[in-house]
């Protein structure tokens, strides 16, 4: 399950025969909501203001809107998918690295597709471009923890649906939901820490990197063999209104799957002075 916004997603992954061509493989990409309905307390001044936007209805519709503050709105979250691409048996077996490319450019374009219909329910997912942005590199990632096996998706919730507050909207809570995001993202023993200490940390190689949840916060880089400090990162996004943990996410999986161009794009600092105060996890000692 991943989390686009407020909307939460079942990743389904196959790889099977093509029924077109008996000497083709196809994988079959498809995305389910959690829960197929949504219900918004409160939420019928946001739709009709939407819908006068859009000039689906006059600004009476607003005002009539505004007179039932205290109704629900229900909305129904489409399947995504399915995408399928073919490809040729021998081109994985003998050109992997064709393969790769085209796997990593189909699950991309699907990823896009899945924040694209997130989108269209503007009270559920954040109206920006770089937090969309982001969104879609977390739907490319669990759709590869799918594919590795290392997520499973759950059924579609046909009996009830999932409740918002409307009211809540505007109180801060895209905040918890990206903290949310954290623990769908991130390792048990990593969110642990994140709910402790404001922070994440994990090794990569070398290096050792402390993600802290204030916001715009230097990452911390430490070397993994001394536990000595080796420089301070600034990495700024161009959304400067992005949740901290949205941040944390996204550097998170900088650090976590390219590390190298973490290093490249952040602005380097004096290392952090002092000792590496955390307790150092037994199988980092063997760690690569």
């Amino acid at each position: 399950m991943i989390r686009t916004g407020y909307l939460r997603w079942e990743i389904e992954a196959a790889d099977e025969r093509s029924q077109a061509d008996r000497l083709a493989r196809e994988v079959v990409l498809k995305a389910r909501p959690s829960y197929r309905k949504v219900q918004i307390k409160g939420g019928n001044q946001e739709e009709a203001a939407e819908r006068f936007v859009r000039g689906e209805a006059s600004y009476a519709a607003v005002l009539h809107a505004v007179e039932r503050s205290g109704e629900e709105v229900e909305v129904t979250v489409p399947d995504v998918g399915p995408h399928i691409f073919r490809y040729s048996s021998s081109d994985r077996e003998k050109n992997v690295g064709f393969w790769m490319a085209k796997l990593h450019r189909e699950v991309e374009a699907f990823a896009h597709e899945v924040v694209r219909v997130a989108g269209s329910f503007p009270r559920l997912v954040i109206a920006n471009p770089a937090l969309r942005a982001g969104y879609a590199k977390l739907v490319e990632h669990e759709v590869f923890r799918v594919i590795d096996g290392s997520s499973t998706p759950e059924a579609t919730r046909e009996d009830e649906p999932m409740t918002l507050d409307a009211a809540a909207f505007a109180q801060g809570v895209p905040e918890l939901v990206a903290a949310q995001l954290v623990r769908d993202v991130v390792e048990p023993r990593e969110f642990e820490e994140f709910c402790r200490d404001d922070r994440i940390t994990i090794r990569n190689g070398l290096r050792i990197f402390r993600i802290s949840r204030k916001s715009h916060a230097l990452i911390e880089v430490w070397k993994a063999d001394t536990y000595s400090g080796e420089a301070r990162l600034c990495v700024v996004f161009k959304d400067p209104g992005m949740p901290p943990s949205d941040e944390v996410v996204m550097k998170y999986l900088l650090a976590k799957h390219q590390p190298d161009m973490l290093w490249k794009v952040g602005v380097r600092f004096p290392a952090p002075t002092g000792r590496f105060d955390a307790p150092v996890p037994r199988r980092w000692h063997s760690a690569p």
